[in-house]
C-alpha cells in the first residue's frame, strides 16, 4: 500500500524509525545507520534506547507540511509513478565507500 499524505498524517505526532525509512523509501537497516551517524534526513528523538521520529519532520522533508500542497497527477499518492530512477547497474559515486562503518582489523597474513 503506497503512503499517501493522508496516511503520513494519521501516523500521529511521531512515528518510529522503520516506519520512516518505509515512508521515506529507505531500508531499516539504512535508516539505522543514518540515525547512527547522525545524518538521518528529519529530526529524531532519542529516548534511551528508542529513536522517535517526529511526523511533521516527514512531511517537512517529503515538502507536505503545506496544507495546500498542490498534489502531483491528482491523486493522493506520493509516488505518482513508480519508476526506477537509478538502474541496478549503475555504479556508486566515485566518493562513496562501501561498508565505511566496519571497522577493519589488518590480521598477520593479510600483506602476502
Amino acid at each position: 500500500m503506497p503512503w499517501t499524505v493522508e496516511r503520513i498524517r494519521a501516523l500521529g505526532a511521531a512515528t518510529t524509525l522503520p516506519t520512516a525509512a518505509a515512508v521515506l523509501g529507505i531500508s531499516r537497516s539504512q535508516a539505522y545507520r543514518l540515525a547512527a551517524t547522525d545524518t538521518f534526513p528529519t529530526p529524531l528523538i532519542r529516548a534511551g534506547t528508542r529513536i522517535i521520529v517526529p511526523v511533521a519532520g516527514l512531511l517537512r522533508l517529503l515538502l507536505l507540511d503545506h496544507p495546500t500542497t498542490p498534489d502531483p497527477d491528482g491523486g493522493r499518492r506520493l509516488d505518482p509513478a513508480v519508476v526506477s530512477s537509478v538502474d541496478a547497474s549503475t555504479p556508486p559515486p566515485a566518493d562513496c565507500t562501501r561498508n565505511r562503518w566496519r571497522h577493519h582489523v589488518e590480521h598477520p597474513g593479510d600483506n602476502g
